[in-house]
């Protein structure tokens, strides 16, 4: 077989409809006698069928077996048409198994590749398309062999979704945001997961620092010029936003090191566990935007435990973060961390930014760890868990930007080279994932 050239399989979908793009069966929900409705084999090569054990969204995805490296046997299309000057947001969520077939995507022409060595996890490929006339065109996937190929792989395919105009996806009834500063260009007035999409693209490939990095961010950008304004390090675990704090932390000089109770050094916190992303991983160990200082000792309380709200604490730090059973309303039943009001806003526009930047591999981090589990809820759209969304969108409400996050932003993008779009924009949050 050809290395570069050799096609190993097509899928092909399209749009229809004058103003609205649309799919028939495009998340493979519907299956006739074996087969996926709407969709016709035209050759020999692969076969499809319906799979219940790996599934993007919803409960059923395609399995597509291909069966040979014969460019010309394995078709597998839809025939759709579009509209001169409409625009299609087409995408297609991938799930390889061997590593040894690279799907590439095909709208009315070759574009992106997937990631073979990405195997055990969902990967999305897109492309906004523009009609240049109203015609039928063919849009879907190539495969290509990799070295190790053996004659036959499944590869799942699933949610293949168009949207005109970029308005797809998403709880929000917004109508999108305009007069956004040029980094935020491509994401004028989008919304829904089209929106959550646009802003991955604006805020990937960062530059990753190392994780003795973070200590010289926190010497030079995380001291106390909010509150007291005495040049200590800021610590969401142990600053007292209404009165005197219990201890305080020298910039450098009381790094941990060994801790044995409150006040005795300060640490990194992963505010977002790095136990739910695989351990000490890049980028995201050391991504500033959600890796706090913190006292070591409280930091080692909370654990990888999820934040939430109360009920009845076990154990509360000197400033009034607790540790102990969820409160009855918060429609979870296990162990949480609530840190005090004044920082809850900012722990939920991180986490909002997590569920953005790391879009194209966050559903596959919901087995990590227990407490993941909990939070996660296997997707990239909404990525979280039905109470800790709705906790997060009220902490986002109760507790607005504060010109400390709009200052700790800025010296995020000259350390790392992107933002947190949800502290620029907070208004980005609602446009998502709705109220």
């Amino acid at each position: 077989m050809k290395r570069a050239l050799s096609l190993l399989g097509l899928l092909i979908f399209g749009v229809q409809g004058e103003a609205v793009a649309q799919l028939s069966n495009g998340d493979f929900e519907s299956w006739t006698n074996g087969s996926a409705a709407h969709w016709t084999i035209i050759d020999s090569g692969i076969s499809v069928s319906e799979t219940n054990s790996q599934v993007y969204s919803g409960s059923s995805a395609a399995a597509i077996t291909v069966n040979t490296g014969t460019q010309s046997s394995t078709d597998f299309r839809q025939t759709v048409s579009v509209t001169r000057g409409e625009t299609y947001d087409f995408s297609v969520w991938i799930y390889h198994t061997e590593g040894n077939v690279a799907a590439r995507l095909y709208v009315d022409g070759y574009l992106d590749y997937s990631i073979p060595a990405n195997t055990g996890q969902w990967q999305q490929l897109r492309y906004s398309y523009t009609a240049g006339s109203t015609t039928n065109i063919e849009v879907g996937l190539r495969f290509y062999d990799q070295p190790g190929f053996d004659g036959s792989e499944v590869v799942y395919v699933d949610r293949f979704e168009p949207s005109e105009g970029g308005t797809s996806g998403g709880a929000s009834e917004g109508s999108g945001l305009s007069d956004l500063s040029s980094y935020y260009q491509t994401a004028e007035g989008l919304t829904g997961y089209t929106l959550k999409t646009a802003l991955y693209n604006i805020i990937k490939d960062h530059s990753a620092q190392s994780y003795s990095d973070l200590w010289t961010f926190y010497g030079a950008n995380e001291l106390d010029e909010s509150y007291e304004n005495d040049g200590s390090i800021l610590d969401i675990y142990s600053e007292n936003p209404s009165g005197t704090d219990s201890y305080t932390f020298t910039p450098g000089n009381d790094q941990c090191g060994s801790y044995s109770g409150e006040g005795d050094c300060y640490n990194r916190e992963h505010s977002f566990p790095r136990s739910w992303f695989g351990g000490a991983v890049a980028p995201m160990n050391t991504d500033v935007h959600h890796v706090f200082p913190t006292d070591g000792y409280v930091n080692g309380r909370r654990s990888s435990y999820p934040y939430g709200e109360v009920g009845s604490a076990t154990y509360t730090s000197d400033n009034g973060s607790k540790l102990g059973s969820a409160a009855s309303g918060l429609s979870y039943s296990g162990t949480v961390f609530e840190p005090v009001d004044a920082f809850k806003g900012d722990l939920a526009r991180a986490y909002f930014y997590m569920a953005t930047r790391y879009q194209n591999v966050i559903s596959g981090w919901e087995s990590n760890d227990i407490h993941g589990d909990a939070v996660l809820n296997g997707t990239s759209d909404q990525v979280f868990e039905d109470w800790f969304l709705a906790m997060l969108l009220q902490w986002h409400q109760e507790d607005p930007v504060s010109q400390k996050e709009l200052d700790r932003n800025e010296d995020a993008y000259s350390f790392q080279g992107n933002r947190n779009p949800f502290v620029d924009y907070p208004e980005f949050v609602t446009e998502i994932w709705g109220q």
